[in-house]
């Protein structure tokens, strides 16, 4: 294939997302709304909403005017979403093999921090986790990285008003608990310095979500080697969500 035909599949492909885009931002758009939305030529989106029509991505068929995302996206997302663990397997395991600790992939549903995902640590002295596991919201560090992905009002509306404390470093006072995840969220990293558990800290950052369902990952270590390590472990979840981020855009 020579040059000049990647650049001229890549330039359709990335055409084609953006028709799917606008699409989905405004269902039932016009060809010319859409051309509007995207920059493109009326007769370059009437090929492309043709081509992807064919393929199910896009359907005119129910009896309204304008354009409709089809339902062969609908099952594309659903293959997915089921394969989330298996998409970042791969870069969960580069992190844990760079850390060595304890490493929790979590998704929030409902009021529910569920473990889907979990490194065990390599060391003889560990925090202990499993696939399975639901943490706390507001005591660990993956729980509040998943408070900060949702509206001051919708965490109020979510938390009662006294905490349950797990350690005496617990936050208990729900405004306390939210204006420290609203600083955190500066730089996009969450701590828990032993308020779900004496002598175990963690550290946790958002992810894209993933068919829509919000995720983060979280180290988590003994409180001594969690002090020695602090400033890496912020470099490591930093890079990897930003590694994130670059493969898969703003949603997986």
């Amino acid at each position: 294939m020579s040059e000049k035909t990647r650049a001229t599949d890549g330039q359709s492909i990335s055409r084609a997302v953006a028709v799917l885009r606008a699409i989905g931002a405004r269902p039932g758009a016009s060809l010319g709304e859409i051309a509007k939305e995207t920059g493109l030529a009326r007769s370059t989106v009437q090929r492309l909403v043709g081509a992807l029509n064919n393929e199910g991505l896009v359907t005119k068929n129910f009896g309204q005017q304008g354009v409709f995302l089809g339902m062969e996206l609908a099952r594309l997302g659903a293959q997915v979403n089921l394969d989330a663990r298996t998409i970042l397997a791969p870069m969960m395991d580069e992190l844990h093999q760079q850390i060595g600790d304890n490493i929790d992939l979590t998704v929030f549903e409902g009021d529910r921090v569920i473990v889907i995902d979990q490194k065990a640590s390599n060391e003889s002295i560990r925090v202990v986790s499993h696939v399975g596991k639901e943490h706390p919201i507001h005591a660990t560090a993956n729980g509040k990285a998943h408070l900060s992905q949702l509206t001051r009002a919708e965490a109020e509306a979510l938390l009662p008003s006294e905490l349950p404390a797990f350690t005496a470093k617990t936050f208990t006072e729900r405004a306390r608990l939210l204006d420290q995840v609203e600083a955190f969220g500066q730089l996009g990293l969450y701590i828990d310095r032993e308020e779900f558990s004496l002598e175990a800290c963690a550290i946790a950052t958002t992810l894209p979500p993933f068919g829509g369902r919000k995720l983060a990952v979280a180290i988590a270590m003994p409180s001594a080697r969690f002090a020695r390590r602090e400033e890496d472990l912020k470099s490591a979840l930093l890079a990897f969500r930003r590694a994130v981020q670059e493969r898969f855009g703003a949603s997986i």
